[in-house]
């Protein structure tokens, strides 16, 4: 289970001004329509003693809500700690292309890192060995917290010694990220310890999945995978 910390009062106003400063990606749900998108924390204003923040919206979030009395919002984010936020919101007034918020009374703060999770750019991978035996994963999705991905060129030896090592601790794992240009090199974060959560063939596919966990890292790499995935959420919202 996930520890959960209360930020109240001033604490709100100091976190979104960090939101928007940052441009953190939010994660915006809405909970009783099904519709889901990235935006970000555009502005702060303060009308009548009370304080609202703006996000933009786009012409399907409009569709969705155009028939719903009473709508309400989800909205999640990985803070510069690597730790997941959250809060829910009534609904807010829609003008010129963005919604107008009231400051939630309470956000909380989940003591996790694996929560906020999106699909990996094309080509990221994951490197681990067993017992001398070289690993590739192709990434499917990643978080700050750990990864969701397919084995690739997988035998049946190889296959078998994953089985018999689940769920140990797989040491000096390697995640990959493409490069952004063609002069550019890959992004490589190295993390000493992984875990498997997870691992089955897919029914579907036929492939072979595997859900793996961060349980060490330095802090530098940290960092490092920090700026690599904030990096990565605002590539995504430029293109949606």
């Amino acid at each position: 289970m996930a520890n959960i910390e209360k930020i109240q009062g001033d604490a709100i106003l100091q976190l979104f001004k960090e939101l928007q400063q940052n441009k953190i990606p939010l994660k915006v749900t809405l909970t009783n329509g099904g519709y889901e998108h990235l935006s970000h924390l555009k502005k702060i204003r303060k009308r009548l003693r009370t304080h609202y923040f703006l996000i933009e919206y786009n012409e399907d979030f409009q569709k969705a809500t155009e028939n719903l009395d009473d709508w309400r919002l989800r909205i999640e984010f990985t803070g510069k700690d690597g730790i997941m936020y959250a809060f829910q919101t009534k609904d807010g007034d829609m003008s010129q292309g963005m919604i107008w918020i009231k400051f939630p009374e309470t956000v909380h703060r989940f003591q996790r890192r694996s929560l906020f999770r999106l699909e990996a750019p094309h080509g990221t991978r994951l490197y681990f060995n067993i017992n001398e035996i070289r690993y590739k994963l192709f990434v499917i999705n990643v978080s700050l917290g750990g990864t969701l991905g397919v084995l690739v060129s997988l035998t049946k030896q190889m296959e078998q010694e994953l089985k018999l090592n689940n769920p140990r601790i797989i040491e000096n794992v390697e995640l990959v990220f493409p490069a952004k240009g063609e002069n550019d090199d890959d992004s490589k974060v190295n993390i000493k310890q992984c875990q498997f959560i997870r691992q089955e063939r897919n029914p579907q596919t036929k492939k072979f999945e595997c859900a793996m966990a961060f349980k060490e890292i330095t802090e530098k790499e940290q960092k490092k995978l920090n700026e690599l995935f904030y990096q990565w959420q605002r590539d995504y919202l430029r293109k949606r």
